[in-house]
């Protein structure tokens, strides 16, 4: 008998505890809006498994996907897709010393999801990430209005591409036309998307990024390389890269960045973007960094890639990293302007 009630005990917990997972995944698909243009948000309110992750290590998107469905879909498959993307990102100062990032994202046309996060254990942050990185989108099978593409936004948060805290961390992540990166130094793999995510949860400052990004073997998420721009309240900013040979973690004083490589060695100087990346030196230099929210925008606009078919500008976003607030322009249309008051 005492072995019975026990056992009644056990799975009524076992019960409380499922209703409890359910509950607060439901409530965070319950959360996604349609906010306006291609742009979606949600409020997440479900644990997503970060700290578990990163104990385990992952190398490439198939571990990723695998323990997404494991640990967020009771074993439902989870497909990844990505296309070629570019991508640039600055960080200047406003005439009333606070401290901006600048981003703009380039990619094939795609619904967009704007990610809150609050974990029990790390930062509040928004982040943004493509839809069609889920296999969501109007045009296909799974519709981000649909129960199902709603249930696959419960992966959003390992899908971030950039995003900021409530701390003012700024992290950006952007792409590059060299080998893919694959560290094998007997350390805690991580790849691109999830160390986004574990920055922003877990990071206050620049330097708290560095370090934390140091401690993991790196790896390319979906088979192509990346270099991030990490920027903070203080105005300390960095692009981290991991250049061949060696791909030994490199870490420049920078404050802007595109697409190609900046440390040296054989492919410094490879890749893509030296138009915008002109474009944005030049914005920096002939102010002194010093740009209202106002001139990030119009800097983001002069760098933007206007939409020829294949791929262009999908977002242009200002950070204020003191302010925990942002504005947004979805696919170059400046007069719509999408803002977010984080506090």
């Amino acid at each position: 008998m005492k072995a019975l009630k026990l056992i009644a005990l056990a799975l009524g917990a076992i019960t409380l505890s499922t209703a409890a997972i359910l509950y607060k995944r439901i409530r965070t698909m319950l959360s996604i809006r349609h906010i306006g243009g291609k742009l979606y948000k949600v409020d997440y309110h479900a644990d997503y498994k970060l700290d578990k992750l990163l104990t385990k290590g992952v190398k490439d998107v198939d571990g990723l996907t695998s323990f997404v469905s494991k640990e967020l879909f009771f074993g439902y498959p989870v497909e990844a897709r990505e296309q070629i993307s570019g991508c640039s990102s600055f960080a200047a100062t406003s005439p009333t010393g606070e401290p901006l990032a600048g981003r703009n994202f380039d990619y094939p046309i795609t619904e967009m999801l704007l990610v809150k996060t609050q974990p029990k254990k790390g930062y509040k942050s928004y982040a943004m990430m493509c839809l069609a990185h889920l296999g969501i989108s109007t045009e296909g099978e799974i519709k981000p209005d649909a129960l199902m593409g709603k249930a696959m936004m419960l992966a959003a948060p390992f899908a971030c591409v950039d995003g900021f805290n409530e701390k003012g961390l700024h992290v950006a992540v952007l792409e590059l036309a060299t080998t893919q990166t694959a560290q094998n130094t007997g350390k805690t793999p991580i790849i691109t998307t999830v160390a986004v995510r574990m920055l922003l949860d877990k990071c206050a400052t620049t330097d708290e990024a560095v370090k934390l990004l140091a401690k993991y073997d790196m790896f390319s998420s979906a088979g192509s390389p990346y270099h991030f721009f990490i920027t903070d309240a203080s105005g300390k900013s960095v692009v981290v890269e991991w250049p061949d040979p060696e791909q030994k973690m490199v870490v420049l004083d920078a404050n802007y960045v595109t697409n190609f490589q900046l440390a040296d060695g054989k492919d410094k100087g490879r890749g893509g973007g030296d138009e915008r990346f002109n474009t944005i030196g030049t914005a920096l230099a002939n102010s002194n960094g010093v740009l209202s929210e106002e001139e990030v925008m119009e800097t983001l606009a002069a760098a933007g890639v206007k939409q020829n078919g294949t791929w262009g500008t999908n977002w242009s976003i200002v950070y204020n990293l003191r302010n925990f607030s942002m504005k947004m322009s979805l696919e170059m249309d400046y007069d719509t302007v999408y803002e977010v008051h984080g506090k």
